[in-house]
């Protein structure tokens, strides 16, 4: 049988039971999720007050809410438009199996995440000093790697295919009849708990969006819609294609004239995003010559014919 398990765990000795396991890991997966979820509404924020498209200055209501509310909008927007490889970053869930042979019994745990911060917390949970989990992956494409016996790998191999159970109609070797927990939390109702003013909730926009990141992105963004590039041309070609203009906009903040270009303001102080309008920095516009360079720069990279 074909397998990728790229993710796949074994509970220790040390684990406790399914029921105490799942509580532990409830607690601990919803902290990730929340580090993960912080930085994202963040950059959002930050694009509303630094893209002029979308920044409106003749809102009612608190700002905070207008900030946080047009953030939450452009990231749904974007989610809605990715197919499911990409759609919703922070999901998290796990399943659980169990397979008996002639040696004992081993527990096995598949996690299906969308950010490998899941995973590492998993495998650094711990129990009386023991580890909970340990890796347990393993690829029938793959040649074995080196630190793991042969007989080690063999027997993974078996494990997962008794798990997968590929003969069964009903499983049809996939992990989907196991037991598991799935994440309730979705960053949505982080974002509503930022609207909502939840004071556990706060943000510190410059601890997330440093200068020297939002610069990167007001270049590479004035450079692709001066280049005039294809935004719907496979997401591939789109990766590519912003690799090649970082390279150029690296090259062109080593340069005199790049370190001596033109920053965008600070945020003012956002812990609680209680921002007032005067408070918002101008929005930040590239300066032209910096961009046609990186231009240039960039086309200097493209193989003919790209």
């Amino acid at each position: 049988m074909s397998a990728k398990l790229y993710d796949g765990l074994r509970l220790t000795a040390h684990a406790p039971d399914l029921f105490e396991l799942t509580r532990v890991i409830s607690k601990r997966m919803r902290e990730v999720f929340r580090e993960l979820a912080v930085p994202v509404i963040a950059r959002n924020v930050v694009r509303v007050v630094d893209y002029a498209e979308v920044r409106e200055r003749d809102m009612g209501g608190p700002l905070h809410n207008y900030l946080v509310y047009r953030a939450r909008k452009l990231w749904l927007d974007e989610q809605a438009g990715l197919d499911d490889r990409f759609h919703d970053p922070l999901r998290f869930s796990i399943v659980f199996g169990e397979v008996v042979d002639d040696y004992g019994t081993h527990r096995l745990a598949y996690p299906f995440a969308g950010n490998r911060a899941y995973t590492d917390a998993l495998l650094a949970l711990e129990a009386d000093g023991h580890p909970i989990f340990v890796d347990y992956h393993y690829q029938s494409q793959a040649d074995r790697p080196a630190e793991i016996r042969k007989d080690e790998w063999k027997c993974r191999r078996d494990d997962w295919n008794r798990l997968l159970d590929a003969d069964d109609r009903e499983t049809d070797g996939t992990l989907g009849h196991l037991p598991g927990w799935q994440l309730p939390d979705s960053i949505e109702g982080v974002f509503d708990a930022v609207l909502l003013g939840y004071k556990d909730t706060t943000i510190d926009l410059n601890a997330h969006c440093t200068i020297e990141h939002r610069i990167r992105r007001a270049l590479n963004r004035a450079v692709t819609l001066d280049l005039g590039l294809d935004e719907v041309n496979g997401i591939s070609r789109v990766l590519t294609r912003n690799r090649r203009i970082e390279r150029a906009i690296e090259l062109y903040l080593s340069t005199a004239d790049g370190a001596a270009m033109l920053r965008p303001q600070p945020l003012p102080d956002a812990r609680d995003l209680d921002i007032a309008v005067s408070e918002l920095p101008p929005v930040y516009e590239p300066p032209a010559e910096a961009v046609a360079r990186i231009s240039e720069l960039y086309r200097e990279q493209v193989p003919v014919g790209d």
